[in-house]
């Protein structure tokens, strides 16, 4: 014998909904890390990462500049094309990971840096 219920269609748009929100909710876990500079490390050169931090120091170039993101775990340079942030200024950025590789006598002195993508609000973040 078949069964066969009658759903509500209050039951059917609040499954839906459900459905949608898992859905989104484990496409997005797959996206973008919001990483703090102490986990930087952990990625590899090319992976895109969300950071948060406080602009504390700056450096011009010629056609671009960086400047440190320092978070409640560390610091980091970051590499832009834009016009530098004023110093202790809260900024969030979304960046590249890379490394510079740097063997001095037999051991590696190298560092990661961000190249930043895109700044944004931290309010935004």
């Amino acid at each position: 014998m078949l069964f066969i219920a009658r759903v509500e269609p209050k039951t059917i748009k609040f499954l839906t909904w459900s459905m949608v929100t898992i859905l989104l909710g484990s496409l997005t876990g797959c996206g973008t890390p919001q990483v703090t500079t102490a986990e930087i490390s952990r990625y590899k050169s090319g992976k895109i990462v969300y950071l948060m931090g406080n602009v504390t120091q700056s450096a011009p170039f010629i056609g671009n500049g960086a400047y440190q993101l320092n978070d409640e775990t560390g610091s980091i340079w970051v590499v832009t094309k834009q016009k530098l942030p004023q110093t202790d200024r809260e900024l969030a950025i979304k960046g590249e990971i890379q490394y510079q590789n740097l063997p001095v006598e037999r051991q590696e002195l190298g560092d990661f840096y961000l190249i930043e993508l895109e700044r944004l609000e931290p309010a935004k973040f």
